[in-house]
């Protein structure tokens, strides 16, 4: 017998398994997942086993040297998601099996790192919260789901519930239900430190009996947890996209609460989407995946109406509650205030009654951008082909993609005018307006800057839900999870900024964010109301979210999403080409180009300069493969990226099925 052993350096060149033979003083102790230290070529390396084989590839076989791990730091199951991962999105199978790996696996390498043994299994899993009654709906749905979990069925349902209409319940319901018959379940949340009334409740319902994996833990922590769900002393496993590689036992049930949500996709390689993975662990482990937003995406509303996914509806509100009626602003027609008339007016009303407002933005700063008005030509990054925002807390303009920062210059940098004059609006700048016009108003703004400074998103919220603050302004942060009995009032400040951008999906984008953050009014016993102040009323994206109509919104989009082959009608892979000398990236694009070009023809776009030409020092360009067949797209890039050889400060970023092309 041989092991398999994949290197823990990650390179193009050995990038692969390779087999060596097993000393008889480790044949009884050796395992899938154990480090071990082999020979390879002059120097002596630590790779890990993945497999074992009656037959080696080669004739000249070494010995592996010794065991390098106290205990494996994956299973053969693990591995089997490895490979599909590393094959799927086109990655090193090495950086795909890091992701299974205990947290700091990596850091430890070499170190004989400690990983503990098995500790005994966790006492049956007692709620100390009551479940509520589940309406007629809810009650629907948990009962085509208990079926599924009872039958060790792989089904996927799309939980398609308007905002306020029990999703959570229904969740928290299914897991007791999973929890009941032996099984785990996988709970993943678009970004934990947004979402805390969410934690809250399953905390309140299941206890300690939760592990919850975030990005503020410390390493410790993290690698604490992870052993109480791999011993099972954890059942219920709560987190963002990487907790889905979590190491459950018994796996029974997978929750992707808000499933449209792109902070599901991971940004760096494997650039995987926590969905398409529990797609494949409910194949692995027979489990049932929920997949829940009252806003689907595109694709899975696609897959649902064609019957790969089970509809499950929650039409209505909690105790029938009506959705808040939505007015639209033209802002054409408004003066110079960001707030318009009506606005303004329902925010007066409702500071009167002592109720509570969000106004919505989906930019930070003061001003969008710094123009100069001899010339027209935008304040820049010195290292990204973008706009500065200018921040009047600091006064400075910044970069909002590599942090830049720089005092307002008093000239214009291309001809020297003193012209220098403030565009666009930004979070700050509609802080500033609301106190000017209500002074006595209490106000929270909620972004990343404010965050950083100020303290967690956990105090944001709390400071918000117990009323120490009558509006909230505040970024996309405001949309997710917010449930806060008191807000009547929300006001998006301008509902366009989406739409401009050169995105397949800037409709879909759009229309989300507005009937998310619509949702969070009048939620409980008060009614609401929503004001969306916009330049393009006539917009579908627009008219859709001011009846709360998805199917009317997705009726309109599948329509163009199939007149131009995008998603779900066809498959895309971007390529992005980086780096430092604008002539190298060029040269190396079009290479690219060429060779896909021979193997798939009229299904490659490009090479063309990206949408932002130059990131942190970096040109960029973009290759874009639209095909039916994502197998064959795959094969493609692969057999490519194996023939054209790129300069060591070229770099080369796959990403199968992106979620922007950015």
């Amino acid at each position: 017998m041989f092991a398999e052993i994949i290197l823990s350096k990650v390179s193009r060149g050995i990038d692969k398994i390779f087999h060596y033979s097993i000393p008889r003083e480790l044949v009884a102790d050796i395992k899938i997942g154990h480090q071990v230290l082999v020979p390879f070529g002059r120097r002596t390396d630590l790779g890990y086993v993945v497999g074992f084989v009656e037959k080696a590839e080669v004739k000249n076989v070494k010995d592996i040297l010794s065991i390098a791990s106290e205990h494996p730091v994956f299973t053969k199951e693990q591995v089997e998601l490895a490979k599909w991962l590393a094959d799927y999105y086109c990655s090193f199978f090495l950086t795909a099996l890091r992701l299974v790996m205990p947290p700091g696996t990596s850091q430890r390498e070499g170190r004989r790192p400690k990983i503990q043994g098995q500790r005994p299994e966790a006492k049956e899993v007692k709620q100390t919260q009551s479940p509520m009654t589940p309406t007629p709906e809810q009650q629907a749905a948990l009962q085509a789901i208990k079926q599924a979990l009872d039958q060790s069925r792989p089904e996927k349902y799309l939980l398609y519930g308007v905002t306020g209409s029990g999703k959570t319940e229904v969740y928290l319901q299914a897991v007791a239900h999973a929890l009941a018959k032996g099984k785990s379940a996988i709970v993943l949340v678009p970004e934990i430190s947004l979402t805390p009334q969410l934690v809250e409740r399953f905390q309140a319902r299941f206890g300690d009996h939760i592990a919850v994996l975030h990005s503020h833990l410390t390493q410790k922590q993290r690698r604490d947890e992870w052993q109480r769900i791999a011993t099972g002393e954890a059942k219920i496993i709560l987190g963002a996209r990487s907790a889905v590689f979590a190491p459950v036992k018994n796996l029974g049930l997978i929750v992707i609460d808000e499933e449209f949500e792109t902070s599901y996709k991971q940004d760096k390689s494997p650039r995987y989407h926590a969905r398409e993975v529990a797609g494949f662990l409910a194949g692995q482990h027979q489990a049932v995946v929920i997949l829940g937003s009252a806003t689907p995406s595109v694709e899975t509303f696609y897959k649902a109406e064609q019957g790969e996914y089970q509809k499950l509806v929650l039409a209505k509100r909690i105790d029938d509650r009506p959705l808040p009626p939505v007015e639209v602003i033209d802002m054409r027609r408004q003066g110079r205030f960001l707030l318009s008339k009506e606005l303004r007016e329902e925010l007066k009303t409702t500071l009167a009654k002592g109720e509570q407002a969000i106004l919505f933005i989906n930019r930070r700063g003061f001003y969008t951008f710094v123009m100069c008005r001899a010339c027209g030509n935008p304040i820049e990054c010195p290292d990204c082909a973008i706009s500065l925002s200018y921040h009047s807390d600091s006064q400075q303009v910044l970069c909002n993609r590599c942090d830049y920062r720089a005092a307002v210059p008093s000239t214009c940098p291309r001809c020297n005018s003193s012209s220098i004059a403030y565009f666009g609006i930004g979070t700050q700048r509609i802080e500033n307006e609301v106190a000017q016009v209500f002074p006595q108003a209490r106000i929270l703004r909620y972004d990343t800057d404010s965050v950083s400074k100020r303290g967690s998103h956990e105090t944001f919220f709390a400071a918000f839900a117990e009323h120490k603050a009558d509006v909230l302004i505040g970024t996309q942060m405001v949309t997710k999870g917010l449930d806060v009995a008191n807000v009547t009032l929300v006001g998006v400040v301008s509902a366009d900024t989406a739409l401009q951008l050169p995105d397949f999906r800037s409709a879909e984008h759009t229309f989300q964010l507005l009937t998310q953050v619509a949702g969070r009014a009048g939620r409980h016993h008060l009614p609401g109301k929503v004001i969306i102040q916009t330049y393009t009323p006539e917009h579908y994206a627009i008219k859709t979210a001011t009846g709360h109509d998805y199917e009317a919104f997705y009726a309109q989009e599948i329509k163009h999403r199939q007149e131009l082959s995008y998603p779900p009608f066809a498959r895309l892979i971007s390529l992005l080409i980086s780096g430092p000398e604008a002539s190298k990236v060029e040269k190396i694009a079009a290479d690219l180009g060429q060779f896909l070009r021979k193997r798939l023809a009229k299904q490659v776009l490009g090479p063309a300069s990206a949408v932002i030409p130059r990131l942190r020092g970096q040109w960029r360009w973009q290759i874009l493969l639209k095909g039916k067949d994502l197998g064959l797209l795959r094969q493609a890039v692969q057999e490519t990226l194996a023939k054209v050889v790129v300069p060591q400060e070229i770099r080369v970023t796959v990403d199968v099925e992106p979620m922007g092309l950015l």
